[in-house]
């Protein structure tokens, strides 16, 4: 049996809240009667597998994608699969043009996303496959920031009202009139984080800016100024 592209069977892998998996035209069959697998595991087959599949997307979901590749390579070794992380964004717009098999994503397809998929004649379901974890840190070598940050500390510090702040105190006057009580130290202020490709970038920016940028009727958006990272390094 042969896995190819005529056939395409595609899964978007998305950590945070759900994850999707995602077919073309052509679909998947099952026959009728066929004993479902159980989760996780990896049915045998009577046929070596030969073929290629491609997955792309979320850096965070990448090891579980990776994990699951070398679990199946374990019992059809012939299969070629390749799996990298350039991040959610970028992983749907590959998969939207029929160019990946699966696509890891740590967050929901957007509409536009979709709009994308369904006019290029992809279809998609999705599929759970962990809940992410989101952590803001400071630098171990820190030694000034408050011990604890509050959502309004956080907007202060990274939202569209911070763009330019460089010192801790910048953000003082915007976290108190937020109701903050916590006090900025006299520090300067650095600040990275993942680009917007990133579906932790969005994450963020839906749980934590949105609320109060649009309560400000502010743009719900980040600061422009801070260190996009490669990688999803907590902003």
């Amino acid at each position: 049996m042969t896995i190819s592209g005529s056939k395409r069977l595609a899964a978007l892998a998305f950590v945070s809240v759900i994850a999707f998996g995602a077919c073309g035209n052509s679909g998947a069959t099952t026959s009728p009667g066929a004993p479902a697998s159980a989760p996780g595991s990896v049915t045998p087959s009577a046929e070596a597998l030969t073929g290629e599949i491609t997955i792309s997307g979320s850096s965070t979901v990448q090891p579980i994608s990776q994990a699951v590749a070398e679990a199946f390579n374990a019992t059809q070794p012939d299969v070629a699969i390749t799996v990298d992380g350039p991040g959610t964004g970028d992983g749907f717009k590959l998969f939207c043009k029929g160019e990946t098999d699966i696509s890891d994503a740590s967050r929901k397809i957007k509409d536009e996303e979709a709009k994308t998929c369904a006019d290029a004649g992809i279809e998609f379901v999705e599929i759970k496959v962990a809940i992410d974890g989101m952590s803001i840190l400071t630098s171990k070598d820190d030694t000034v920031a408050p011990a604890c940050l509050s959502f309004a500390d956080l907007y202060a510090l990274v939202g569209p009202e911070s763009e330019a702040f460089k010192n801790w105190k910048d953000a003082q006057a915007l976290a108190t009139e937020l109701k903050s009580s916590t006090t900025f130290p006299d520090a300067e202020l650095t600040i990275s984080g993942p680009g917007e490709e990133s579906g932790t970038y969005d994450y963020f920016v839906e749980a934590i800016v949105t609320p109060i940028a649009t309560a400000r009727s502010k743009d719900a958006n980040t600061r422009k100024d801070y260190q996009s990272s490669p990688n999803d390094n907590v902003i």
